[in-house]
């Protein structure tokens, strides 16, 4: 109990006396919660940028491929998921809105999703895991990635969010899977 009070004592008995005791004080604990802020964002990227790594040293990829591949397949999740259950994903990887916007734009007119678009119901239901593929071909990934692709994602949402978030992923890639 009394090292508490020695150590407050002293830390008061070396800050200047003066009527701007308090500012100095205020000032303090401003730059203390803005450091505390800077390294919880540091953490959270570096969560991010851990499981882009993951990917890229895993499959031989670069960043714009990790990230883009990432975001289509949660994008994929994400549409047949909706919103509600996405965000149980969401929560659990940081800046997932980055990934989601690396994601290349596709034309739904050509290309494999373009095709399924011609094909009515059963075409719809596949449009979403073409787009997936469509995306990875602009990005030059190879469409055998998918899968080792959405493992990893898998593994990494199971061991951030538990066994639930990654049965959600699983449950939202179903139709590339």
């Amino acid at each position: 109990m009394k090292a508490p009070i020695l150590t407050l004592t002293a830390l008061l008995l070396t800050l200047p006396a003066h009527a701007g005791l308090l500012d100095n004080l205020k000032s303090q604990v401003q730059q203390a919660t803005a450091n505390t802020t800077t390294a919880s964002t540091v953490a959270t990227d570096n969560q991010n940028t851990s499981l882009v790594s993951s990917v890229m040293s895993q499959l031989n990829l670069n960043q714009n491929q990790a990230e883009g591949g990432l975001g289509s397949l949660l994008s994929l999740a994400k549409s047949n998921l909706g919103s509600a259950q996405f965000s149980q994903i969401a929560d659990t990887i940081p800046n997932v809105d980055s990934l989601l916007s690396a994601v290349p734009a596709t034309d739904t007119k050509s290309g494999m999703s373009g095709l399924l678009s011609k094909a009515g119901n059963l075409g719809s239901s596949l449009q979403g895991s073409a787009m997936v593929y469509d995306a990875f071909s602009k990005l030059g990934i190879s469409k055998d990635l998918v899968a080792p692709m959405a493992e990893i994602l898998k593994n990494y949402l199971q061991s951030s969010g538990g066994d639930n978030t990654a049965s959600l992923l699983t449950q939202g890639l179903s139709a590339l899977l």
